[in-house]
């Protein structure tokens, strides 16, 4: 026991530790690149959504505006130094470059951490020895379907030009583009501008002829260095608006480039960051397991469209739009709206002007019948109606009132709410009263007060602040009904309650100790009359061969299980662990042997002292069937992969809390006249004026929240 619990201890106090989970984001490029922060955001936001718990650390290694041999180095120390205490559980990689640094230094860096990539060209062959710590995702971009809709979109195209800088990542991509071009050139030249400066690119693009298009293969720096932002890109490439630029990256659409088959930032920081949660999760991801869907998606411009005379209709099913204009009804539909309901307002005023002499003569005729109704269904009910002006006296009182004081309605009328209502409870009803709005104009109470009769009844009642057209109080309408029969009803009803639950704990108390006395004659009795018959019956198969040793042994097999069915049933009815070892021991043997056997993944956490010296025997108990009833329903219902079972003890109470991962449950589901197995554990718990809670949403999992107070002067076992 000494060697299990110094094993437990640690274990627990590793469980305990709240450090937050870190992740690491290693961006290529720099922040404001829209591609680069398009794959963050999504990242966090796929973190946020499904594990809000992780901390996301992002890092720029501004790949395109500088020179990664000679900055690499300096990356490596200040990495070394900023994550030696707090090193990521998982990295993510974002582009080539940051994927190149992790291959050359991920180990001494950050030892053997998983690292999943993104945005990685699909044609490079990654060399990776760590197949299973390293994974990810490509960006396998549809260069082929891009060239044929710029075709199909310029019937008449004489030439096609892809443009690309120097960088490694645009090599890989232009490996692509010569790939492509041999399916294209019995119909059109293809030419490349590769690593060319800025001024040599313009004046080569002004030599090409006017049917003329380019494809932004990745062009984002020139061989001076230059940087050049997606707009700037565009006009260059584009030859002032020249030719039909066509580009394979959606941030570039909207800025100058026609359109194309683009790849998706946001598709590929989706991917990522799904696989990087299933390693935070310690869920195995093999290399061959890369997700190789097309992430590509067909967006255009608008205004490009409007400048080649390419018509919608034109464009592939599907089709995303940017910088498409409303149209004329949906931009000044307010306007339109306006005109046509002030016109019909007028027509509408010119038949009411026609029409107002003989509808107010029937609208006077209607009020007065309507308040004649209205005065008989105030004074004929049976509810307590009085109303007040705004110096609290009363303007109108009902008959109802006036029989319940029984004065008249004469001397009702005129008296000072101070007669009615106690001050004191006034003054404490007024800061009430006074915050009252047009727009919150209820306020309620419950008072007891002494009728006529001088017998004490409970009058509920419900006021209503009535306002004036400048907004200012003018009365106090207040409505109540003796609901006296109701209060004594509840509180026999609570009586009631409260003896159910008694009886019910009295008889969990007695089935309880007749199955502990159940347990222990079949244990003791059967147990030792059935392990006597197996040995007398090993005794009598042991002598001299006869015609009935095969049947002895026979007995002796069936005498066997019997005896195992008999310390089965003997521990089910009660477990000797409870009373022979305690409460947290039995509950850590019932997990082993309950989920265990059914192969369901589970961990067992500790926090505080032992529950059983805060805890009697009848709480212990109690605690206990409600922990086997909440892990029956996780093996029946919940269809869980894990369990987290965590036991907490303070000195005022002992919680518990069961987690699962399964299909989750419902409140219809919770509150169903079906779920007797809910009821009876908050009835068990309820009888020590403890707490349960069952919550859940469906496909999130389910947690079961119990908080038993100790025993008053600790436990008695």
């Amino acid at each position: 026991m000494l060697l299990l619990a110094a094993a437990f201890f640690p274990a627990a106090a590793n469980a305990g530790d709240g450090a937050a989970r870190r992740v690491l984001v290693l961006a290529s490029y720099h922040h404001g690149n829209p591609w680069t922060d398009s794959i963050v955001e999504e990242i966090r936001h796929v973190f946020a959504a499904r594990q809000p718990g992780v901390e996301v650390y992002v890092e720029y290694m501004d790949a395109v505006r500088n020179d990664t041999r000679q900055v690499f180095p300096f990356l490596e120390t200040l990495f070394r130094s900023k994550y030696r205490d707090k090193p990521p559980e998982v990295i993510i990689a974002v582009n080539d470059e940051a994927l190149n640094f992790l291959l050359a230094r991920r180990d001494r860096l950050f030892g053997k951490v998983p690292v999943v990539f993104c945005a990685i060209n699909a044609t490079r062959k990654l060399p990776i020895k760590d197949a299973a710590g390293i994974v990810g995702v490509t960006e396998d971009v549809d260069l082929r379907r891009t060239i044929e809709l710029a075709l199909a979109l310029h019937p008449k195209t004489e030439r096609v030009v892809g443009v690309s800088d120097l960088s490694s990542a645009a090599r890989y991509d232009f490996e692509r583009f010569w790939r492509i071009f041999p399916l294209f050139e019995d119909r059109l030249r293809f030419d490349e501008f590769v690593g060319y400066s800025a001024e040599d690119l313009e004046r080569e693009l002004s030599r090409l002829p006017p049917n003329t298009i380019v494809i932004d293969v990745a062009f984002r720096r020139d061989r001076k260095g230059r940087v050049f932002s997606p707009p700037e890109t565009m006009r260059l490439l584009s030859h002032n608006g020249a030719f039909p630029v066509y580009s394979l990256w959606d941030y570039y659409v909207g800025q100058g480039a026609v359109g194309g088959f683009v790849t998706s930032g946001r598709l590929q920081g989706e991917a990522a960051a799904r696989l990087a949660l299933r390693r935070l999760n310690d869920e195995p991801v093999q290399l061959e397991e890369v997700e190789s869907e097309n992430r590509s998606v067909p967006m255009f411009d608008y205004a490009q469209l409007e400048r080649f005379n390419i018509p919608l209709s034109a464009l592939p099913e599907g089709s995303v739009m940017v910088n498409q204009p409303e149209s004329f009804y949906w931009q000044y539909r307010h306007y339109i709206w306006g005109i046509t309901l002030v016109i019909g307002s007028l027509l509408t005023l010119v038949l009411i002007l026609f029409s107002n002499i003989l509808q107010r003569r029937r609208a006077m005729r209607e009020l007065q019948a309507s308040q004649e109704r209205y005065r008989a269904i105030v004074e004929d009910q049976t509810e307590y109606l009085m109303r007040f002006n705004r110096f609290f006296r009363v303007t109108y009182a009902n008959s109802a009132i006036c029989a319940f004081l029984r004065l008249s309605r004469d001397k009702v009328l005129g008296m000072d709410a101070t007669q009615l209502i106690p001050p004191v409870r006034l003054r404490r009803l007024l800061p009430t009263i006074s915050r009252r709005t047009p727009d919150e104009p209820l306020f309620h109470g419950e008072e007891r007060v002494r009728a006529a009769d001088g017998a004490l009844r409970w009058i509920k009642w419900t006021g209503r602040a009535i306002f004036g057209p400048e907004g200012q109080v003018e009365e106090y309408q207040v409505v109540g009904a003796d609901v006296t029969s109701e209060k004594l009803t509840y509180r026999e009803l609570e009586k009631s309650r409260e003896a159910y639950r008694e009886l019910a704990a009295h008889g969990q108390n007695l089935l309880e100790n007749e199955r502990t006395r159940i347990s222990m004659e079949i244990h003791d009795e059967l147990g030792q009359n059935l392990t006597a018959l197996n040995i007398g019956l090993s005794i009598l198969g042991q002598g001299p061969g006869g015609k009935h040793a095969e049947r002895i042994r026979e007995m002796r097999d069936l005498t066997e299980r019997t005896i195992g069915s008999v310390q089965r049933i003997s521990q089910e009815l009660r477990p000797p662990q409870l009373d022979e070892l305690g409460l947290l021991p039995a509950m850590q043997w019932h997990a082993r042997k309950f989920l265990g056997s059914v192969g369901l993944d589970y961990r067992f956490e500790k926090e505080g002292g032992n529950p059983d010296a805060c805890l009697d025997k009848d709480r212990a108990t109690a605690l206990f069937r409600v922990y086997q009833e909440s892990l029956t329903n996780v093996v029946r219902h919940a269809g869980a992969s894990h369990v987290t079972i965590r036991v907490s003890t303070a000195d005022d109470a002992v919680g518990l809390e069961i987690a699962d991962d399964g299909v989750g449950i419902d409140e219809r589901a919770k509150r169903s006249r079906n779920s007797l197995g809910i009821m009876g554990m908050r009835e068990r718990i309820r009888a020590f004026q403890g707490r349960l809670i069952v919550s859940g949403r469906p496909n999130q999992g389910t947690t079961v929240l119990v908080r038993l107070p100790a025993a008053q002067g600790g436990a008695e076992r």
